[in-house]
């Protein structure tokens, strides 16, 4: 059962950079920008339409992150590639399709994470993904943080936020709230990092 709308979350947010503590790495770093691509589900053959992007977090999201990954170590060196998945059906609303989709979709991203992580893993690289439910590690030993999918997309994205009384929702620049966010973790090289993405790469005619 699906635990939580993942563009919908009480806003406990990922603070902002600027900080007294003013030293190197200051701000995060954008490798490649929001990409999309066609993926394929390999259990259900169903394909989707997925955004990435790859980014060099700031020292004081590092720091954030270690809470998550407290066996990571050189944390700092970590790229974070948030993920949208494109939805049918606008993931704010209520209702038994809506609930559908999201099942699927948590079941799209988290088959798409794995194999991602498994690759970069099998080269010697760690990586991770965190659970869009309960934001704890898929792979690794949880820490005393979750990692939260929205707040992370607004710090790195600059995305817009709607608010919506006691939450906020996560509003995609091209298809709104039509979306469900998830979050890679590795400390491979953006180069390595890209290589194996375009492996699950699926064309237009490929079923």
């Amino acid at each position: 059962m699906h635990q939580s709308t993942s563009t919908v979350s009480p806003y406990v947010p990922i603070k902002s950079s600027s900080n007294s503590s003013k030293k190197r790495n200051t701000r995060s770093v954008t490798l490649l920008p929001p990409t999309i691509i066609n993926t394929i589900n390999k259990k259900t053959q169903k394909k989707s339409i997925l955004e990435f992007s790859i980014h060099l977090t700031s020292s004081r999201f590092a720091r954030e992150l270690k809470s998550v990954f407290p066996q990571v170590e050189y944390i700092e060196r970590c790229l974070v590639v948030p993920t949208f998945l494109k939805c049918t059906h606008d993931l704010v609303g209520i209702g038994a399709a809506i609930d559908n989709e999201k099942d699927e979709k948590l079941e799209d991203f988290v088959g798409w994470g794995k194999e991602i992580c498994q690759k970069l893993r099998d080269r010697g690289y760690w990586a991770d993904l965190t659970d869009p439910c309960s934001g704890y590690p898929i792979f690794s030993e949880r820490g005393p943080s979750i990692y939260p999918d929205v707040q992370g997309a607004v710090e790195l994205l600059k995305y817009d936020l709607h608010n919506a009384g006691c939450c906020h929702i996560l509003l995609h620049p091209k298809w709104g709230s039509k979306v469900y966010p998830g979050t890679l973790f590795t400390t491979a090289s953006d180069l390595e990092l890209k290589q194996v993405i375009s492996e699950t790469i699926v064309s237009e005619s490929e079923s």
